[in-house]
């Protein structure tokens, strides 16, 4: 009988401990939280600049150490919030101003500038919730790493 009080506690304990984790996931934090929850060291950008004017799509890569930091210090300014799976649209198809982050297992960040969207891996998304980005220093990044 004691054991089974045991375990019905330590379940309880369990259980309540992933809840909150649950919870948590949705809270607010800021960028270098997120970065750290990520691990990983990214070493390349890509830039996409959508058609305009009857332009064709661009895409360029920029792999400069230096660069790459710049980006994620201006990151830290912000901070994020994970959307609940009912918050995205499966049917939005992104064709706007964007960078990607990289690292050499390709796990990826995606920023969608206009939407104040963050994509990790495909498969999380966060929004930005104290943005917009600011806009003029995102620009100025892209023309100074335009290629």
């Amino acid at each position: 009988m004691k054991m089974r009080a045991v375990l019905l506690i330590a379940l309880l304990i369990g259980g309540t401990y992933a809840m909150l984790e649950a919870i948590n996931d949705y809270n607010e934090k800021s960028f270098h939280e997120l970065f750290e929850s990520i691990n990983t060291e990214f070493d390349s950008l890509t830039f996409n600049k959508p058609p305009m004017h009857g332009n064709p799509f661009e895409t360029w890569v920029v792999d400069d150490q230096v660069k790459v930091d710049e980006l994620l210090q201006f990151l830290q300014n912000y901070h994020v919030k994970k959307l609940k799976p009912e918050e995205i649209n499966p049917d939005d198809d992104i064709d706007e101003l964007s960078i990607v982050l990289r690292d050499a297992k390709e796990n990826s960040i995606t920023i969608i500038v206009a939407e104040n969207l963050i994509i990790q891996n495909s498969l999380l998304y966060y929004e930005i919730v104290d943005g917009p980005l600011d806009v003029d220093w995102i620009v100025r990044f892209f023309v100074s790493n335009k290629s």
